[in-house]
C-alpha cells in the first residue's frame, strides 16, 4: 500500500471534515466548561472562589502534563493521540451526567483538563502532515478559527441546552461532539514524518522540546510571545467582570454584550488571517497581534466609558486572532518534524502557566491599584515585551544564525 499524499488544500472535502468537526467538538467543550460553572453556582450555591477552582482544574494539567502529552504526540502520532484525548473527553462527558457532588464536578474538570492538554499539542502538530508547505499558514489559521468559533458560540450551546435540557444538556452536547470527531478522523490521511520516530519513548523525552525552544532563537521568542499575552489573558479573566461592575457600573448585560462583540470581532480576524494566509507566516505578525492586544486591552479596560470598552474589546478580538496561525506556522518551520509535539506542548505549558499567573496576580494588583491602572501596567507590560522580541528577531535575521540553536535542530534529524 502506498503512503498517503499530502492534500491539495485545507479546502479539500477531507481536510473540511475535519476541521467542522473540530469546530463542533471545541464548541462542545466550551458548552461544558459553563455549564460546569452554571451547575457549580446554582446547584451547590459555589462562591466566586469555588467557580475558580473549576478554571484552575481544567488549566493545570495543561501545565503538569504538557511536556508528556507532547512526547506521546511524537511517538503515537498526532492522529492517535488526538483519537485518544477525544476517548477520555467521552467518559469525562458523560461521567458529568451522573456527577452529584461538587468534588465530584472538580475532578471531571481536570479529566477534561487532560483532554485538552493531548488534544491542543496533536492537533497543531497535524497540519505540516496534512497539507502542502504552500497551504500550511492558511491550515494552520483555519484550525486557530475552530477554537475561535468555539468562544463565541460555546455560551450560546450551553445556553440552548441547559434551557432545554438542563445543566445536563450540555454534558450530553459535549459527549456527542467528541464521537463525532473521533468517527471523522479515519478520514485524515497524514504522511509519514521527516527523519521517521524513535521505537522507544524514555521519560527524559519528555523536555526535549524545552531544550530545543531555549537552543532555538525564533522558537523561544514566539513561546516568549504566548507566555505574555495570556498572562494578559488571565489578568484580564478577572478583571472584566469587575472592571463593568466598578468602573462602567453597568449590569451584566453589558458584560455578556462585550463578551460578545469581543467573540464576534475575534472570528472576524480569524477568518481574515486565514484569508491572508501566507502573509502572515513570520514572527513580525506574532509580536504586532501580541502589543496590540496590550494596547487594546488597556483601551478597553482602561476608561470609564463604554463606547470607547466596546471599540476596545473589538479591536482586541481582532488583534488576538492575528497570533495564533502565524505563531504556530513559525513554531512549525523552525523546529523538526518529529519534535512538532513537544514544541507545541511547551507552547501549550507556557501559555497555561501565564494565565494561571494572570488570574493570581490580578488578584493583588486590582486590590491595591484598581483595574484600570492594573491593566495599563499589565498592557504596557507585554506591549513592551513584544516590541523587544521583535527588535531581537531584527537583530538575529541581520546576523549570522547561532551555531548552537543549528545544532540543536540538526541534533533531531541525526539518525
Amino acid at each position: 500500500m502506498s503512503p498517503p499524499t499530502l492534500e491539495r488544500s485545507p479546502g479539500s472535502p477531507r481536510v473540511a471534515a475535519f476541521l467542522v468537526a473540530e469546530a463542533l467538538s471545541a464548541i462542545g467543550s466550551w458548552a461544558t466548561i459553563v455549564a460546569i460553572w452554571g451547575y457549580a453556582a446554582y446547584e451547590y450555591d459555589a462562591t466566586a472562589a469555588d467557580v475558580s477552582l473549576f478554571g484552575i482544574a481544567f488549566s493545570l494539567p495543561g501545565v503538569l502534563l504538557g511536556p508528556l502529552a507532547g512526547a506521546v504526540v511524537d511517538r503515537l502520532g498526532p492522529k492517535a493521540t488526538l483519537a485518544i484525548a477525544k476517548v477520555i473527553g467521552i467518559a469525562a462527558a458523560i461521567a458529568l451526567l451522573s456527577a452529584d457532588d461538587f468534588r465530584t464536578l472538580a475532578l471531571l474538570s481536570a479529566l477534561h483538563g487532560v483532554s485538552s492538554a493531548l488534544s491542543h499539542p496533536a492537533l497543531q502538530s497535524m497540519p505540516p502532515r496534512l497539507v502542502a508547505d504552500s497551504h500550511l499558514a492558511r491550515t494552520n489559521a483555519l484550525v486557530s478559527l475552530t477554537d475561535e468559533m468555539a468562544i463565541v458560540l460555546g455560551p450560546v450551546a450551553a445556553g440552548i441546552g441547559i434551557a432545554a435540557f438542563g445543566f445536563r444538556g450540555a454534558f450530553v452536547f459535549d459527549a456527542v461532539t467528541y464521537g463525532l470527531g473521533l468517527a471523522v478522523l479515519p478520514l485524515v490521511r497524514l504522511r509519514a514524518v521527516r527523519g521517521g520516530t524513535t521505537d522507544t519513548m524514555r521519560f527524559r523525552d519528555a523536555f526535549e522540546g524545552w531544550k530545543l525552544v531555549a537552543r532555538t532563537g525564533v522558537l523561544r521568542r514566539v513561546v516568549a510571545c504566548t507566555f505574555a499575552v495570556h498572562l494578559l489573558y488571565g489578568t484580564a479573566l478577572l478583571a472584566e467582570p469587575l472592571y463593568v461592575r466598578d468602573v462602567l457600573e453597568r449590569s451584566e448585560s453589558v458584560f455578556a454584550a462585550l463578551q460578545t462583540a469581543f467573540g464576534v470581532c475575534l472570528v472576524a480576524g480569524g477568518l481574515l488571517a486565514a484569508r491572508l494566509g501566507e502573509r502572515l507566516a513570520g514572527f513580525g505578525w506574532v509580536a504586532l497581534g501580541v502589543g496590540t492586544s496590550g494596547l487594546t486591552a488597556i483601551v478597553y479596560l482602561g476608561t470609564p466609558f463604554v463606547v470607547v470598552a466596546f471599540a476596545g474589546v473589538g479591536l482586541w478580538g481582532v488583534a488576538t486572532a492575528l497570533i495564533g496561525g502565524p505563531s504556530r506556522t513559525v513554531l512549525q518551520r523552525s523546529s523538526p518534524e518529529r519534535a512538532h509535539g513537544r514544541v507545541m506542548a511547551a507552547d501549550l505549558v507556557a501559555g497555561s502557566a501565564a494565565e494561571l499567573a494572570g488570574v493570581a496576580a490580578a488578584g493583588v494588583l486590582i486590590g491595591t491599584f484598581g483595574v484600570p491602572r492594573s491593566i495599563l501596567g499589565m498592557g504596557l507590560l507585554v506591549t513592551t515585551g513584544a516590541l523587544l522580541l521583535q527588535l531581537a528577531d531584527q537583530r538575529e535575521r541581520r546576523g549570522a544564525a547561532h551555531p548552537a540553536e543549528r545544532a540543536a535542530a540538526a541534533a533531531f534529524d541525526a539518525p
